[in-house]
């Protein structure tokens, strides 16, 4: 589904340069895998290259759905911006550690925006499921301000699962979040991306949460003061 190899991405000049290299990644389809490290060791940095947004320094390949794009990513112009851009709207879900939803839409709106960007009229059973399971259906037609954090980041979910991505990025969604809470949601954002078949990448520095639902983990490790390096463990 998605093979990435020696990508390197840098933030800041002189001084204030840093790193994060990525030696290979390849995920399948339902396949979670957890990204951890140390605050500021680069784990929201890393998100945004898998996802598209940052270019990276250098990369020696990134192939999506059996597509190579190293080319494209590699260094995109106006041009390119426009096709990454697609392929980030069709291919790759976001959740953030928080908001992710627009406030003068409902929730239920918020949902299906992007499916509907996709053109997608109809949603298949699992997502109806995934509605009740998550426990918003009383809720739909509410907005933002009307719900609790813990609701936004389940209306967040959803909206970023709703056009069935091949890859989910989330950034530590069950930060805001009571231990109780963020297990609950955790638990279910699994199921319904491995029912789903949507590969999904999670950052968080909840290792015991990570532990328990015994995942992968993309480890930052030390290379140098200004170099993190992310390897699977």
């Amino acid at each position: 589904m998605i093979t990435i190899g020696d990508m390197v991405l840098s933030r800041g000049a002189g001084d204030q340069a840093f790193s994060v290299s990525l030696p290979v990644l390849r995920l399948e389809a339902g396949q979670v895998v957890a990204v951890t490290g140390p605050s500021g060791c680069g784990k929201s940095t890393l998100v945004e290259g898998l996802g598209l947004i940052l270019t990276p320094r250098s990369l020696g390949q990134y192939e999506l759905l059996g597509q190579d794009i190293t080319d494209l990513v590699r260094a995109p112009d106006a041009a390119r911006d426009t096709q990454l851009a697609h392929l980030r709207s069709q291919h790759l879900g976001f959740v953030p550690q928080t908001g992710g939803v627009l406030p003068y839409l409902t929730a239920g709106q918020n949902i299906l925006l992007q499916a509907r960007i996709q053109g997608q009229s109809t949603q298949p059973p699992w997502f109806t499921d995934a509605i009740v399971r998550l426990g918003i259906e009383a809720l739909l037609e509410r907005y933002p301000r009307e719900l609790s954090v813990g609701q936004r980041q389940r209306v967040s979910f959803l909206r970023a699962v709703a056009h069935r991505p091949a890859i989910l990025l989330a950034d530590e969604p069950t930060a805001a979040l009571d231990p109780h809470h963020a297990a609950s949601l955790f638990e279910v954002m699994l199921e319904i991306a491995r029912e789903a078949n949507i590969a999904m990448v999670v950052v968080s520095h909840e290792w015991d949460l990570i532990d328990s639902f015994a995942l992968t983990r993309l480890q930052a490790r030390s290379v140098s003061p200004s170099q993190m390096e992310f390897v699977t463990t």
